[in-house]
């Protein structure tokens, strides 16, 4: 950027994605842009901002007035969404589209790059891998509540928001809650291995294919999102995924082979099937690698080991 020192506004900063940018956007850009972190709970030096609070949005951009905007804000696990309906309306579509309508009356040559997500695609994953231009077919309230906000802003940038949406597929890495998969996999053999739980690992569904990146590609993908903007097309949506599916069941038996000692599996009648679940879900991120130059660093064997490394850390640190 040439006219205005690049001020990067992060919305989410506190969740697992959010903790994972802020790292890199320090790393990437240095003292070259300015930084404004927000949480609705803040844990550090972020801003306290809550994204569903309309007034609030518009005070702290016209006050910070950012050139880049990134929204990470949203309940992240499909689970606890379906006790949150109400909630997960109002921070993934309504909120979303207010924070795109202030953007326009107030800086609009500010840049919203949004996170929605590969689950959108719902039913249409059967189709194979999924590009762009497929139609969204959301199975579940988390889904359909991101497909919302994420319509919601294709309205909105063909009235001139310079908005790019970013739909990341499955994603782990150090820090990823317990409530997903991996981590709790991970996390299970760091325990046996310390002697704190039997060695069983419990299962849910291990026959579904997910297209997995390390969190530390998609971090990367969207700070070269945020460099490239003036070069790229508003309204334009990137997905953000490997291209490659692996039945989960490959995951556990790598986590099980990096684990010191014997693992057996056992699965769990309560987490073998979810009617929402398809059976693979895969991503083409070639808009994104043709856009940016992107393209993943970490393979699945790093991907795993950070989790299970930060597991056996965490153990460690918490036994004093």
């Amino acid at each position: 950027m040439t006219d205005r020192t690049r001020c990067i506004l992060l919305i989410g900063a506190s969740g697992f994605v959010g903790r994972h940018l802020l790292e890199n956007l320090e790393a990437h850009f240095g003292a070259t842009a300015r930084i404004i972190a927000t949480a609705r709970t803040p844990r550090h030096d972020e801003i306290a901002l809550d994204l569903t609070d309309a007034r609030a949005v518009r005070e702290l951009l016209i006050r910070e007035r950012p050139t880049h905007i990134v929204n990470l804000a949203g309940i992240s696990s499909p689970n606890e969404v379906e006790g949150k309906v109400a909630e997960a309306w109002n921070i993934h579509a309504s909120a979303v589209e207010a924070l795109g309508r202030i953007i326009l009356e107030e800086l609009p040559e500010t840049w919203l790059l949004h996170a929605s997500s590969g689950l959108v695609y719902g039913r249409t994953a059967n189709n194979g891998p999924l590009r762009e231009t497929d139609i969204l077919a959301p199975m579940d309230m988390y889904s359909v509540t991101k497909a919302s906000g994420d319509l919601a802003l294709e309205v909105l940038a063909g009235r001139g928001l310079r908005c790019l949406r970013l739909r990341p597929f499955n994603h782990t890495g150090p820090g990823h809650p317990e409530t997903f998969a991996i981590p709790s996999f991970a996390a299970q053999i760091a325990r046996i291995e310390a002697g704190l739980q039997a060695p069983v690992l419990k299962v849910g569904n291990l026959e579904a294919a997910r297209d997995f990146l390390d969190v530390r590609d998609v971090v990367s993908a969207y700070t070269r999102v945020i460099e490239a903007s003036d070069h790229l097309k508003p309204g334009c949506i990137f997905n953000v995924a490997s291209g490659h599916a692996r039945p989960i069941y490959e995951l556990v038996e790598i986590l099980i082979s990096q684990s010191r000692v014997d693992v057996k599996i056992e699965p769990q009648a309560h987490l073998l099937s979810r009617p929402s679940e398809v059976p693979k879900l895969i991503g083409d991120a070639s808009a994104l690698r043709n856009a940016v130059n992107w393209t993943p660093k970490y393979d699945t064997v790093d991907m795993l080991k950070s989790v299970l490394d930060y597991h056996r850390k965490s153990l460690c640190e918490r036994a004093g």
